[in-house]
């Protein structure tokens, strides 16, 4: 590599540097980072600090994200950003088998357990098996969180080795051989059934176990919150900021190409049922309510939010305490017989699908729809630019006509899972 291309791309990463630490300092979850570096950092010229961290925040499953965006990766000549990208590949598709690692370790630990309670003849000393399992205590963004940060967020000391490894760690078992009677009279016997208790660990002591200090978990922590997209319904968002919930019938958006079936998540029909373990639909499912908008809006199949929500918890779409995965639109599309197509921050094209007749899923970040992250449905576009929106959080936002700008500015920044806009058609 020439003196010239490494003098001229020192400077394009410096000016980089200097454009995110301008941004940092405007608050949100990049002022936070940046209220962390001048916390546990101030000897490190805050500059280059802030941009090192908010380039490291950004989730590692989607990192192979960054040369294109930083560096222009297909043409890039530097190496080392090849490498991140390569190595960014392999790291992202250890954690896509993190599912596949956590049942092998289930059946690991099922076939040594009932082999401790064998005699060396081969003789069980068991009658029965009963298996009890009870994860996602530590959801897949945790889990990424903590990985990244028990590796000092170095993805070259990271392999899918040591990603099995972190699973095996967060999973613990117990055993135990309990005897119950059964039958009667001269038919009574003695059943001895040996009983597995398998989980995982919450973060708390999951970070625990790996002796992880106040600075650490303030790490993982932050890592998590800028992963999660966390989609919690606040009060003051939805119709009316608050009170009883109310029946919202039957609408139908006609004012746009595409007639639009309208869902809210804080309908009285369903506000209270549940989404996984820990969720209910109006806290935590306007993925579900979206994609329900979007399938009973473009197909014979109407479906609606706790319908959605089910499937989406059942197939392992719902992150429990944080709401649902972005690649439920994309699975969640593709199983309902729909194409899906990932632009991720592509205005042209977005103003293209909205022009066209085609609807978006959108994920929003702080600002006129949601204090932390919420999915949208973006139904169409007025004449003069305006964005039309289908918000399950509320009817009075869904009447509205937004500026495209705002729904830019807005939406989530991450382009994991091909985010935040995605565009559904038949």
């Amino acid at each position: 590599m020439s003196n010239d291309n490494s003098t001229g791309n020192g400077s394009r990463i410096a000016s980089l540097a200097v454009n995110i630490g301008i941004g940092a300092a405007k608050g949100g979850v990049y002022g936070a980072a940046a209220g962390a570096v001048k916390s546990l950092l101030p000897e490190i010229i805050k500059v280059v600090v802030i941009a090192a961290v908010i380039l490291l925040l950004i989730p590692t499953i989607i990192f192979t994200a960054l040369p294109n965006i930083l560096f222009g990766y297909n043409s890039s000549i530097v190496d080392d950003v090849k490498k991140l990208t390569d190595m960014a590949h392999s790291i992202d598709a250890a954690y896509r088998q993190v599912q596949d690692f956590c049942l092998a370790e289930i059946d690991r630990i099922v076939a040594e357990t009932k082999a401790s309670y064998t005699d060396e003849d081969g003789e069980a000393g068991y009658d029965d098996v009963e298996v009890n399992t009870e994860m996602d205590n530590t959801n897949m963004y945790w889990f990424i969180a903590i990985t990244s940060v028990a590796h000092q967020q170095d993805l070259f000391s990271m392999s899918e080795e040591s990603i099995k490894d972190m699973v095996i760690r967060k999973i613990v078992s117990s055993s135990s051989l309990l005897s119950s009677i059964v039958g009667e009279g001269d038919d009574q016997t003695t059943v001895r059934t040996l009983r597995i208790d398998i989980e995982d660990l919450d973060p708390d002591k999951l970070m625990d176990k790996l002796g992880f200090d106040d600075d650490e978990r303030n790490w993982a922590q932050l890592l998590y919150s800028t992963l999660a997209d966390e989609q919690i319904s606040e009060v003051d968002y939805r119709d009316g900021g608050g009170g009883s919930y109310i029946n919202y019938g039957d609408i139908t958006f006609t004012d746009a190409s595409t007639p639009v079936v309208y869902y809210n998540q804080f309908d009285e029909r369903w506000a209270n049922l549940p989404y996984g373990r820990t969720g209910i639909i109006s806290r935590s499912a306007c993925g579900p309510s979206a994609l329900a908008i979007v399938v009973s809006s473009l197909t014979s199949n109407q479906v609606t939010p706790p319908e959605v929500a089910n499937w989406a918890a059942a197939n392992g779409y719902y992150s429990e305490g944080s709401g649902s995965y972005r690649t439920l639109i994309t699975e969640g599309g593709a199983h309902y017989g729909l194409t899906v197509e990932g632009i991720g921050h592509d205005a042209e094209k977005l103003v293209e699908a909205l022009s066209s007749g085609k609807l978006v899923i959108a994920i929003m970040g702080p600002g006129h729809f949601t204090k932390r992250g919420h999915f949208i449905v973006l139904r169409g576009i007025t004449s003069d630019g305006k964005v039309l929106v289908a918000d399950s959080g509320s009817y009075t936002r869904s009447n509205q006509q937004w500026d495209l700008r705002l729904i830019l500015n807005e939406a989530g920044r991450s382009t994991h899972a091909g985010g935040p806009f995605w565009v559904i058609s038949p």
